[in-house]
């Protein structure tokens, strides 16, 4: 048996964790069932006979980089922070929107306390 390097390792947990996200996405796959998608794919690469293997990771590797793995994982990331500043934003808004309309009833009042004292002051009492 054939000692398996690090680079082994890393390369097929690499492929794995590619293959897990483009079969996930496109099969729409809960984040929940991913995790034995993943235990399946590397199963499955682990025991390949070694000739066998290492073609079919070098297709992987070339398959994957070519259909862009990195482009369906990284705009999620972005997704969320930009969710996140869209969340910030509109909470600003409405605390703006919130404390204009406090301002505005502030001023409705003092107009309408203004204007009861103006009445008061014609009467002769």
């Amino acid at each position: 048996m054939q000692e398996v390097s690090m680079m082994d390792l890393a390369t097929v947990s690499a492929v794995v964790a590619a293959l897990v996200t483009v079969v996930g996405n496109a099969f729409k796959i809960e984040k929940q069932y991913r995790a034995l998608l993943a235990i399946g794919f590397a199963g499955i690469l682990w025991f390949i006979p070694r000739e066998w293997g290492e073609q079919v990771l070098t297709a992987l590797i070339i398959g994957l980089t070519a259909s862009g793995v990195y482009s369906q994982v990284k705009p999620r990331d972005n997704a969320n922070e930009l969710m996140r500043l869209q969340l910030q934003e509109d909470m600003r808004m409405e605390q703006e929107m919130q404390e204009e309309q406090e301002k505005q009833q502030k001023q409705k009042e003092r107009e309408r306390r203004r204007k009861k004292n103006e009445n008061h002051e014609d009467t002769p009492y």
